[in-house]
């Protein structure tokens, strides 16, 4: 069991207190935070993390490596499986990586 995150902070319920998550939404929420924060930021486990952060415009073939990062990012959890993976060229540019877990797809938006 994890506390919930929102918006890069803990969401808390009425009381004030965080309300925890755990289940599928906890593995997506872990499988969220693989994706968004970059590889080797994180100084309590440097192996956490992803490279999509490191995709720049004009990169050959985005969509195919932004889903290959994310495969790497989640290749400790072998209960997901990434299904899909779409770089966009908005301001600021994002990566839309499709996940699956037990039949249910989620959708996670990293901004690069």
């Amino acid at each position: 069991m994890d506390l919930e995150l929102s918006g890069g902070d803990f969401l808390t319920g009425e009381n004030g207190r965080p309300e925890s998550v755990s289940g599928k939404e906890e593995l997506f929420q872990r499988a969220t935070i693989r994706l968004t924060v970059p590889l080797g930021s994180f100084s309590c486990d440097p192996s956490l993390g992803s490279r999509l952060h490191t995709l720049k415009s004009g990169t050959p073939f985005p969509d195919e490596k932004a889903f290959s990062m994310a495969q790497e990012a989640l290749r400790g959890m072998p209960q997901l499986t990434v299904t899909g993976a779409a770089v966009s060229q908005a301001d600021p540019p994002t990566v839309t990586v499709t996940l699956n877990y037990g039949g249910e797809s989620r959708e996670v938006e990293v901004k690069l």
